[in-house]
């Protein structure tokens, strides 16, 4: 049976368990209001992860985060919901320079990074990647597979005949 293996050790039993799904579940009172308040207290940085519209990336500019993360959260909160791809170019569009624009979900490959980048991304979470190679190999296989990632950029840069990231957003435009 799955389990909440990253939480406390009270979390940690069966998902299913009616007294720990009431625990650990979403709040959907949250709002943009809480997003306010948390930036009035907080003077470091904020990134607001998993904004999925043009609308809610310029109301976390004007609120002064200083990034959002454009991510689908894995699909594991709303399956329906158009996948990061689909919505990147128009929100880096709308906020360029106001924000610094992430990417995530589903990245696997060296491609799909550069997919991000040249969709207007500015950097991009590898997620799950280096973990799978921490749990595989420790510290050397973080770095294998981070390695693996960056060889997959440089080869598919070089059959694209791109030097840089700025030529593959220029084609798309």
């Amino acid at each position: 049976m799955p389990t909440y293996g990253h939480y406390p050790d009270e979390f940690r039993t069966a998902i299913t368990r009616p007294s720990i799904a009431e625990a650990v579940q979403l709040d959907h009172r949250l709002s943009w209001d809480d997003l306010r308040w948390l930036r009035e207290i907080w003077p470091g940085k904020l990134i607001v992860k998993g904004v999925l519209a043009v609308k809610d990336a310029e109301t976390a500019a004007g609120l002064g985060c200083e990034a959002i993360v454009v991510s689908a959260h894995g699909g594991r909160n709303l399956d329906c919901l158009p996948a990061p791809a689909e919505c990147i170019q128009a929100i880096a569009d709308a906020v360029s320079g106001r924000l610094t624009v992430l990417a995530d979900s589903g990245v696997r490959r060296g491609t799909d990074v550069l997919k991000y980048l040249a969709l207007g991304a500015e950097a991009v979470l590898l997620g799950r990647l280096p973990l799978w190679g921490l749990a595989a190999g420790g510290e050397a296989g973080a770095e294998a597979v981070l390695r693996m990632v960056i060889t997959e950029m440089d080869t598919a840069m070089a059959f694209l005949g791109a030097e840089r990231v700025t030529e593959l957003k220029a084609s798309l435009r």
